[in-house]
């Protein structure tokens, strides 16, 4: 082997411990976070039941819609610009604080404005204001936490997230129990996000940076205009997620936003895996090239082959065991959500990838195609909604979601091609592929029940384990290598 080749096999190793450290570490925190906010969402609709199960989902969803303004790709263009230079933080912390404080407030305003003009309850009217107040707490600590994505640390982002998620969980399930309602619940929602934002806030502190103490707005404007096509696409985005949950709320009633947010939240659930793969790998993306050693596109293999690997086989679960999930989660109660699990299969297999692959043209500054494409998306998803939802409910609003989810991903693979070259098919494709067959395999032999929700993650990765170390065995050892130094 050559000095050079050497030198890039060190460097690649080298990168791809601190990648595997930050993913192993997301993901560990995001598992438990997730199983308290599973357990939480449970809780609350077995206890208050569809109706207000569809009321706090209309309300978070509404608060996560309105706020969304206040990000504006603050985040991404702060990880990618700390990840190259690290002496900007300050100043980009103290401008994205600013930015984020004035549209925030105006977003909170235009959620409450919107349900009273809407004629919605007292109590949805107290909870949107609260969970809105809430996300606007979380959107502050997203600018700590892509602080340190940026210097490729994300210990305490990803142990505030676990501690939030835990803390609402338990605190609303003995809530719930004692017989509070959304107002109580959203509440408790708000506390938990501003002392997870304190907390990441105080950690940045203890290893040096903190925010400049002179804020500026002509700089945060001059930041805005920078992150405006980052940021349109993020709105668009958010506005893709969340439409469906509203027109749902609009044209049926809290009984269907109630079963199509039970199904939504298996969708949600897992997402935190492309989440926190993406995150692991932004500085690596910011930094590489065509011509650097290794080039983006190996990158941009290994994450997607990752994010394929952990994500096909949930939404191949989705479609052919929701019956047994939908019982074993929700109880027989919610027997109507199981066709709007399976139709949403798509949707959890796919959402990884275009997220990856829209990062990815951020990372490498060609951000200006995403807001066109998710414009596009957005358009057909309404449209598409407007003519099925009153047909087929929430069971549409599945099926349009799972649709634009692969409109999306094909439309950014398209362009990621385009920056960083050819990818290669088979090796992102052969051993999820392969993996999923066997687990329609094991449906077929078994039938839709809980001992093939069992056997199917088992027969899985006895399959994908098998095809990779036999096509591909220099990825399998170089991952298995990875998650032993980590």
């Amino acid at each position: 082997m050559s000095v050079t080749a050497a030198s890039t096999v060190v460097r690649y190793v080298t990168g791809a411990r601190t990648i595997a450290r930050n993913a192993l570490v997301v993901s560990a925190a995001q598992v438990l976070g997730k199983l308290a906010s599973l357990g939480f969402y449970v809780a609350m609709a077995r206890v208050l039941g569809e109706q207000g199960f569809g009321a706090y989902t209309f309300a978070l969803a509404l608060a996560q819609v309105t706020t969304i303004f206040a990000s504006f790709g603050i985040d991404e263009w702060t990880g990618k610009t700390v990840a190259r230079d690290p002496q900007a933080a300050p100043r980009l912390i103290t401008d994205g604080l600013l930015v984020k404080a004035v549209v925030g407030v105006a977003g909170c305003v235009a959620a409450v404005l919107f349900t009273r003009i809407g004629g919605y309850s007292a109590s949805v009217q107290a909870a949107v204001a609260l969970l809105a107040l809430g996300t606007l707490a979380e959107l502050f600590m997203n600018t700590f936490n892509a602080t340190f994505q940026g210097l490729d640390d994300l210990r305490w982002p990803a142990a505030a997230a676990m501690i939030e998620r835990a803390a609402i969980g338990i605190f609303g399930i003995v809530a719930l129990l004692a017989g509070a309602g959304i107002v109580v619940v959203a509440a408790i929602y708000l506390a938990c996000a501003l002392a997870a934002a304190a907390l990441v806030a105080a950690r940045l502190a203890a290893v040096g940076v903190r925010p400049e103490r002179s804020p500026s707005a002509a700089r945060s404007f001059a930041l805005v205009k920078m992150t405006f096509t980052i940021g349109l696409t993020i709105l668009l985005n958010t506005a893709l997620f969340r439409i469906d949950t509203v027109l749902l709320s609009v044209i049926k009633d809290n009984a269907a936003v109630g079963f199509y947010g039970a199904a939504y939240r298996l969708l949600e659930s897992p997402l935190f895996v492309a989440y926190a793969l993406t995150g692991a790998l932004l500085p690596s993306l910011s930094r590489a090239s065509r011509t650097s050693s290794p080039p983006v596109g190996e990158y941009v293999t290994t994450g997607l082959k990752l994010i394929l690997c952990l994500m096909a086989p949930l939404g191949t679960a989705y479609a052919l065991l929701a019956e047994p999930l939908v019982d074993l989660v929700y109880g027989s109660d919610y027997a109507p959500a199981i066709p709007a699990v399976r139709l949403l299969g798509g949707a959890a297999a796919l959402y990884g990838v275009g997220y990856f692959a829209s990062l990815v043209l951020i990372a490498q500054g060609r951000q200006r195609i995403l807001p066109v494409v998710v414009a596009g998306v957005l358009a057909f998803n309404v449209v598409a909604n407007l003519i099925l939802i009153p047909s087929l409910s929430f069971r549409g609003a599945a099926l349009v979601t799972s649709l634009s989810e692969l409109l999306l991903a094909a439309a950014f693979l398209v362009y990621v091609v385009r920056v960083v070259g050819r990818l290669p098919a088979g090796r992102i494709l052969s051993g999820p592929l392969a993996g999923c067959a066997a687990i329609a395999l094991v449906v077929l032999l078994i039938g839709p029940t809980v001992a093939a929700l069992i056997v199917a993650p088992v027969v899985y990765v006895a399959v994908l384990v098998a095809v990779e170390r036999w096509r591909y065995p220099e990825d399998a050892r170089r991952v298995w290598a990875t998650l032993r130094r980590s």
